[in-house]
């Protein structure tokens, strides 16, 4: 399952924890998100649950969501502006992240983090060209 912004659910660690309905795992991510610094430490694990790209749920890329939402689209790489500024602004972002994973997770969650959020930009791609794949 690939999100609005191109992260793989799959292997989301949010996500993954929520469906299994395993507290414990959430709130290991949630220790793991304070120590990247995308959360602050009074964040509880509980507002770490994600059902997916749902308006009610926190989302980094809010923004993305809307407009995907507003055009009926279950993710960016299935827009025929793709990739649009707005887009790329998340890309760059999540592509900074990099660095900060580098020199704080260790080599599992550097892995599962790498799977989940830092194959965005391939994962869209791939579904862009399968969607142009399909019109032709």
């Amino acid at each position: 399952m690939i999100g609005i912004c191109g992260d793989d659910c799959n292997f989301c660690p949010r996500y993954v924890a929520t469906q299994n309905g395993n507290d414990a795992e959430l709130e290991k991510t949630r220790k793991l998100w304070v120590r990247l610094g995308l959360r602050d430490s009074t964040f509880t694990a509980q507002d770490m649950a994600c059902y997916g790209c749902k308006p009610e749920n926190r989302c980094a890329y809010s923004e993305l969501r809307a407009c995907a939402n507003n055009k009926l689209i279950e993710n960016c790489g299935l827009c025929n502006e793709y990739p649009c500024e707005l887009l790329n602004t998340a890309l760059e972002a999540s592509e900074t992240l990099q660095q900060k994973i580098d020199s704080v997770c260790t080599p599992d969650e550097m892995e599962a983090i790498k799977k989940a959020f830092l194959s965005k930009r391939s994962n869209l791609d791939r579904i862009h060209s399968e969607m142009k794949e399909r019109i032709r």
